[in-house]
């Protein structure tokens, strides 16, 4: 073993899919965290009952005593905390590599207590939001959520040979901004010149918490579609927000336009160059979009969808992953002919989708 992740909740599946992301890179590890995830993703990380059963002592940032782990740490190389969780083992952790990632809530609510406690045992912080970043972490690089653009295939032809499908399927309608979206919405059904155009088959009710299904489902939900309305709210437990997640990414791998907010648009730009998204921080920016995508003709609005799944390709898959962390996190805690090893399969990996 090199790489021992750890967390209590694997929020969407991301820790899973960064380790598979390291393994792509030849690197050797092994994930644990402490609950199932509510989605029922397919393939997830395996459940410690140390972790499971671990007293909680802190909630922001997230602190479990699991002693039980001890042996575990000490054998690793590179001991990686994700969803700004810390597994208290009680192992020496100064003669080893650290990593914590943040991406939610619980660093969103309180990133200095957070940044208190991690930044004097971290080596590299791996911030996911854009809204999380330059908020004080330790020597802090900026690593979206990666997608598996193997498994979720692009679904480019049109359900509705009459109508392009909008859709807005909310993980929670006052996070995403539901209220505005079916705003927008409702003003295009009263539009004469537009409403034959498309047809909405998204949440109706922006009461309604979520429109959570299983992960799987969800996934069969949006290749219906053909365009994705992921999220329009500026703001998240009285912090700024307005950024896009994994919903806007699986819908990109699976060949949709995804209209989304972003209030980081320069950041990505110098992080990751161009963004295939159609951003959308206001109501107003938001129905010019959707007018705009509602009036292409056939063949641009095939070429748009094409060009959404390459980009998510070269940004934000699994492999496109993988060389980011090796180049802005990994490449620095292996040496030898073992760094010299990973560093071929990550020049591999970037001729494999066209780097």
């Amino acid at each position: 073993m090199e790489v021992l992740m750890m967390t209590l909740n694997d929020w969407s599946n991301t820790s899973w899919r960064f380790s598979k992301c390291l393994e792509l890179l030849g690197i050797k590890v092994k994930i644990y965290k402490g609950r199932p995830h509510h989605l029922h993703y397919p393939k997830q990380a395996p459940i410690h009952n140390a972790i499971k059963h671990g007293s909680i002592k802190s909630k922001y940032p997230t602190v479990i005593d699991a002693p039980e782990l001890k042996p575990l740490v000490e054998q690793a190389h590179i001991v990686h905390f994700t969803a700004s969780t810390f597994i208290n083992t009680g192992a020496d952790l100064s003669n080893k590599h650290v990593i914590v990632q943040h991406g939610g809530t619980v660093y969103r609510k309180n990133p200095t207590l957070s940044n208190l406690f991690f930044n004097p045992i971290t080596n590299h912080t791996i911030i996911q939001c854009p809204d999380l970043y330059g908020l004080g972490a330790n020597n802090e690089s900026l690593i979206y959520y990666p997608v598996d653009t193997d498994l979720l295939k692009p679904v480019f032809q049109c359900s509705d040979p009459n109508k392009l499908l909008i859709s807005h399927f909310p993980s929670g309608s006052l996070i995403k901004g539901t209220p505005t979206i079916l705003k927008v919405i409702n003003k295009l059904r009263r539009d004469s010149k537009i409403n034959n155009k498309f047809k909405y088959i998204g949440v109706e009710n922006s009461v309604v918490g979520s429109s959570r299904l299983t992960w799987t489902k969800h996934l069969k939900r949006v290749s219906r579609c053909d365009i994705l309305i992921e999220t329009l709210n500026l703001q998240n437990v009285g912090k700024t927000f307005g950024e896009w997640g994994n919903q806007a990414i699986e819908a990109a791998s699976l060949g949709k336009i995804v209209v989304t907010n972003s209030l980081a648009a320069d950041l990505y730009k110098k992080e990751y160059g161009d963004c295939a998204l159609n951003i959308a921080n206001t109501e107003q920016e938001l129905e010019k979009h959707l007018r705009n995508i509602l009036d292409m003709n056939a063949k641009s609005l095939l070429k748009n969808k094409k060009e959404t799944r390459k980009w998510v390709i070269r940004n934000h898959s699994m492999k496109a992953t993988a060389i980011r962390l090796w180049e802005k996190v990994y490449c620095n805690l292996f040496s030898g002919q073992r760094k010299l090893t990973i560093e071929k399969r990550a020049n591999d990996l970037k001729k494999e989708i066209g780097l």
